[in-house]
């Protein structure tokens, strides 16, 4: 069992190095390359000089909703004009002051952490989103700018124009919605002499939480960047510590703040890009990280800038439709394992929602199908595997005897072994056959760990007793079956076989262990292994049966 355990681990091993070259996450390459940006001279100096010496966009200060909350609350213009725009998926609320959207409330997802309401963006009367215009010698905030409502051209349902006058500039700012999607097109407008200009945008300082487990809500909340050459990835803000400052080179396509199952991203319209991002840790109370803040910079072009938002939830056939990989805007796995697990979590994703609409059942029975088919196609390997494993069995008191008899020749008992391994249709390889049916279906399990964790199509699902398959069983019994599925296969595989005393401590154990892992993870992932187990007993009684006859394996 030690080795059969080791030669797991090594292939193991091997799986996660080679599954990132043969399914390499595809990069779709801009159709225009932006053009190298210059730099900002910095801003921040109390005397404004006429240096023109370029000072790197690091020195930018970073603008956030957690800084400008406290200046619009203790000091709002008189006219604060509120503008509402509502689809069939959300309503976006906008402000004049600033020129922002202020909330964002899904339609159709509730509140679960308050049983009240469904789930709103908006936190503590922060805005969604801050702008500030960066010029040659000066930023210009413009959280706390009253900006005139200008009117709309066309359909004046679906959008709102905001225009101003800031440090001698006119400014502009335009929201589109789509009503078929959770999508925000923004233009806007900077005029002047022709100097470079850059708009700061900064992302929210945190999300609400609106999960029944708010304390794994809150553990989800981190912010995304897309390079434009390389990867999403993901900082979470339990990993920046307090006034910790990572700045992310451009360019970026899109960034993102999200918590488990909703994400509020700005995208960049194709060939553009974000010149950089800066993200700092926020205060910290407790050992939660509740708030950061990052902000991005982006150039303005002939007086105009432009890019959308995305207000909602992490459901994949939204995110698909946004494009520019923003359905990579949720990372699976740890950073060591993305590589491996996004390709399959992808797939896995892809899978279960053609199941789902294509078959019109619960997600509950499509994940007992998907674990049944997974075994399904698994079992003329798993049916070769189990009859190598039949045929080490067969062989091992007679290697177990060379080795013993030429302990003290090794070329001899070499030569011996192969001799037991030829006339036994066999070979030294043989063994690790039968590990593979334990590896394969690895792979799919931690996937469908990370897809659990932050898939929404699977939140607030309910399947028999269950209220929602995406969170743990409340009487864990389904952590129970499974553990005792997974022993019924232990013990059957160990009838009729020579005694051994590490599998049968085995046997017991790993059921065990097993149960204890996934006893807090999401009940969903409990059903589909141990729908895989169940799959898995008959094949494992016919071969007990083909060993008690003594049938030689074919």
């Amino acid at each position: 069992m030690d080795k059969r355990l080791s030669i797991a681990l090594l292939l193991t091993a091997i799986i996660v190095a080679v599954t990132p070259m043969l399914f390499p996450t595809p990069r779709k390459a801009p159709a225009v390359a932006p053009a190298p940006a210059a730099r900002v001279p910095d801003s921040s100096a109390a005397g404004l000089t006429q240096s023109t010496t370029p000072t790197p966009m690091s020195a930018i200060p970073v603008i956030n909703s957690s800084d400008t909350a406290p200046l619009l609350s203790a000091a709002r213009p008189a006219r604060e004009e509120f503008k509402s725009i509502s689809t069939a998926k959300a309503v976006y609320q906008f402000s004049n002051v600033g020129a922002v959207p202020v909330s964002a409330i899904m339609k159709g997802y509730g509140n679960l952490a308050t049983k009240k309401g469904e789930v709103n963006f908006q936190v503590s009367g922060r805005s969604l989103l801050t702008f500030a215009v960066v010029l040659q010698r000066d930023t210009i905030r413009l959280d706390k700018t009253a900006f005139q409502t200008m009117p709309q051209e066309g359909d004046t349902a679906s959008g709102v124009t905001y225009s101003t006058i800031a440090a001698g500039r006119p400014v502009t700012i335009s929201y589109r919605v789509d009503p078929a999607h959770y999508l925000i097109h923004v233009t806007g407008q900077v005029g002047g002499e022709g100097a470079p200009a850059y708009v700061l945008i900064g992302l929210p300082s945190t999300l609400p939480a609106v999960e029944t487990d708010t304390t794994a809500d809150i553990r989800a909340l981190s912010y995304s960047f897309k390079p434009q050459r390389d990867n999403a990835r993901g900082i979470p803000f339990a990993k920046l510590d307090p006034g910790e400052k990572k700045l992310e080179p451009g360019p970026l396509t899109w960034a993102a703040v999200k918590s488990k199952y909703f994400v509020l991203g700005i995208v960049n319209l194709e060939g553009s890009a974000f010149e950089e991002m800066t993200l700092v840790g926020g205060p910290r109370t407790s050992k939660l990280a509740t708030s950061a803040s990052a902000s991005v910079v982006k150039a303005v072009k002939n007086d105009a800038f432009a890019f959308d938002i995305y207000a909602g939830p992490q459901q994949q056939n939204e995110l698909l439709s946004v494009g520019r990989d923003f359905d990579h805007v949720n990372p699976y796995g740890w950073s060591f394992l993305q590589p491996v697990v996004n390709p399959i979590a992808a797939l896995c994703i892809k899978l279960l929602l053609w199941l789902h609409e294509h078959l019109k059942l619960s997600y509950g029975w499509v994940l007992i199908i998907f674990g049944i088919c997974i075994r399904i196609i698994l079992w003329p390997l798993n049916q070769s595997a189990m009859r190598s494993s039949l045929k080490m069995q067969e062989i091992q008191p007679r290697l177990a005897e060379v080795q013993k008899r030429y302990k003290d020749n090794p070329d001899k008992q070499r030569e011996e072994m192969m001799k037991v391994y030829k006339e036994a249709n066999a070979s030294p390889f043989t063994a690790l056959s039968g590990c593979l049916p334990m590896l394969i279906p690895m792979p799919v399990l931690f996937a469908l760990f990370f897809v659990f964790q932050n898939t929404i199509e699977f939140r607030g699902v309910p399947f028999l007793w269950l209220t929602d398959i995406s969170v743990r069983d409340p009487i864990f019994i389904l952590p129970v079956l499974m553990g005792i599925s997974m022993y019924v296969l232990s013990w059957i595989g160990l009838r009729n076989a020579p005694p051994n005393p590490q599998a049968k401590m085995m046997s017991y154990m790993f059921p065990v262990m097993m149960t204890m892992f996934l006893a807090n993870m999401a009940s969903g992932l409990n059903l589909y292994y141990t729908a895989q187990n169940m799959a898995s007993l008959p094949q494992q009684w016919l071969i007990a049966r083909e060993r008690a006859k003594g049938r030689k394996p074919s």
